[in-house]
């Protein structure tokens, strides 16, 4: 069957759009083009990457999997409803055990311990052990599979989960600072009345509160945040990489403590990292992997802007830094450095 298809912008955030093919095609029969992805663990952020993830070209089958399969099921069967509703084309959507994960291309890992506490370190253990035990069953039908990391603390369980599977570092894959990218790119956009799309910029570090702000390497149109400014205003401004961390750590925050969670923001960051492997864009994104020598850091897993493609992470351009910058990055790697070892994971 011939698809036929309209190109459309699906806006996953103020700093993140994916284009699409929404299909015109009536849900049900289609060709075979695209991955299969497996979404492990069901909880809000696993649904919420379940359903978005049906918007990204290049998805031929998402399947979900959860210890309940009542309740996978019953997100299936509502999401199938949905895309005969909507009158759109939808991939094949599945549900099961570890077993279902056999023949993915992707594997997104959002399963862990109930968060009941701002401090990610207290949920290292308790992730930790989950990681094993589902990996300990994953491993049995999937030993190929591209994996992407969601369950926090991030970069320590990517970490683990490299350390579980044994593949190659650069296709185990954290979600990484994308989404903080995303939030200081939101904050510039509004504060300069321009468009997200005009604003370059990485945060690098670890996923959580040590994370740094790369202010020297933020480009405005092409110009550095003073030289935009000195451009349009005239004036003479000062933005100071410790005021940019702050709010970064603040706007998370504010979602954890109205919402218990955060779910949407995480989602899309997902469904970018997948577009990007599924559609072989070689994008730049900042994400986590296990470093070998770049920036000078061996076998910790950090953020920092990568090459994301068919094969995971495809390349790590080395950014120049500031000496604050460079002093600010090392001690979050030194963050998750110690957060490994007390994990018990060699580094």
């Amino acid at each position: 069957m011939i698809c036929r298809c309209t190109l459309v912008t699906f806006v996953v955030s103020q700093a993140a759009f994916l284009e699409i093919y929404y299909c015109t095609d009536n849900a049900g029969e289609y060709e075979d083009c695209g991955m299969k992805v497996a979404i492990i663990g069901a909880g809000n952020v696993g649904k919420t990457i379940f359903h978005d993830l049906q918007y990204v070209n290049m998805i031929d089958e998402i399947t979900l999997i959860g210890r309940n399969l009542d309740k996978v099921k019953a997100e299936v069967l509502d999401a199938e409803s949905a895309a005969v509703v909507r009158d759109a084309r939808c991939p094949r959507l599945s549900f099961g055990g570890y077993e279902a994960s056999g023949g993915a291309d992707i594997l997104i890992f959002t399963a862990g311990a109930p968060n009941l506490t701002e401090d990610r370190m207290d949920l290292l253990r308790a992730n930790c052990a989950v990681a094993e035990t589902v990996f300990s069953e994953i491993n049995r039908y999937n030993t190929g599979g591209l994996i992407i990391t969601v369950t926090n603390p991030l970069d320590v369980i990517t970490m683990k989960v490299r350390q579980l599977t044994g593949r190659n570092p650069r296709r185990v894959i954290g979600s990484g600072t994308l989404l903080e990218s995303g939030r200081l790119t939101r904050f510039l956009a509004e504060f300069l009345e321009v468009s997200s799309r005009s604003i370059q910029l990485s945060v690098v570090g670890e996923h959580g509160a040590s994370a740094v702000s790369l202010l020297s390497s933020i480009r405005i149109m092409g110009m550095t945040v003073e030289e935009y400014l000195r451009s349009t205003t005239g004036e003479k401004m000062v933005l100071k990489s410790s005021q940019l961390n702050e709010i970064v750590r603040n706007e998370a925050l504010k979602i954890f403590r109205g919402k218990g969670y955060t779910s949407t923001g995480i989602s899309a960051t997902v469904c970018r990292i997948v577009s990007a492997v599924a559609e072989d864009r070689r994008e730049l994104l900042p994400v986590s992997t296990v470093l070998q020598g770049e920036y000078g850091v061996h076998g910790v897993a950090v953020s920092v802007p990568s090459i994301i493609g068919r094969d995971g992470v495809e390349g790590i351009p080395e950014y120049e830094m500031t000496e604050d910058e460079r002093n600010g990055f090392l001690a979050s790697v030194d963050v998750v450095r110690k957060a490994a070892q007390d994990a018990g994971i060699p580094v």
